[in-house]
């Protein structure tokens, strides 16, 4: 064999072990936390329809994966944009697909934790993916740092007293238009 051949060998499997332990990163972090399931085009639409967001709205999605919903609403929306997730490598890929969309003056990614007492940053819509357990935490936060009448959207799961106003089913999941009281 020739050393180049030899060297893409190499390559290839070095690639091919990067890939690995990244699936196997996820899959951890997924049985000890929230799995990342992505949010595609037909829910982003749907949830951000179902709060009748507008141009230059503020739009905030908690545990954003991949920062689908962001990146939507500021392409498709003309709104403004903030994701919080707490896998590192999805914040990285989020801000790249930010770029690809060329929206990435109108959003922003975090890799931190929404949860740990800090105050929320201001929003006229909030999305989000996440587990009842996880929504019944974010909640009182949701409460004590947005005004009365900001939207809140959750694509399945549901918040343990918050106002339901309306929702839609799309492709078999509920999309559920929350109101801060």
């Amino acid at each position: 064999m020739s050393s180049i051949t030899i060297l893409f060998l190499i390559i290839a499997q070095i690639i091919l072990l990067l890939l690995l332990l990244l699936l196997l990163y996820w899959m951890v972090r997924g049985l000890f936390g929230i799995p990342w399931i992505r949010t595609n085009k037909s829910y982003s639409k749907a949830m951000l329809d179902l709060a009748e967001l507008k141009p230059h709205e503020m739009v905030v999605d908690y545990g954003c994966g991949d920062g689908a919903i962001v990146i939507h609403a500021a392409k498709a929306y003309g709104a403004k944009g903030i994701g919080y997730e707490y896998l590192y490598l999805l914040v990285l890929y989020a801000k790249f697909c930010a770029r690809v969309a060329g929206v990435q003056s109108h959003v922003s990614f975090h890799y931190k934790n929404f949860l740990n007492g800090e105050t929320l940053p201001k929003a006229d819509v909030v999305c989000t993916y996440l587990f009842p357990e996880v929504n019944a935490k974010l909640e009182p936060l949701l409460i004590r740092d947005y005004p009365s009448g900001t939207r809140v959207v959750s694509r399945a799961f549901t918040f343990p007293t918050l106002p339901l106003v309306k929702s839609v089913l799309v492709n078999g999941e509920t999309i559920r238009l929350y109101l801060i009281p």
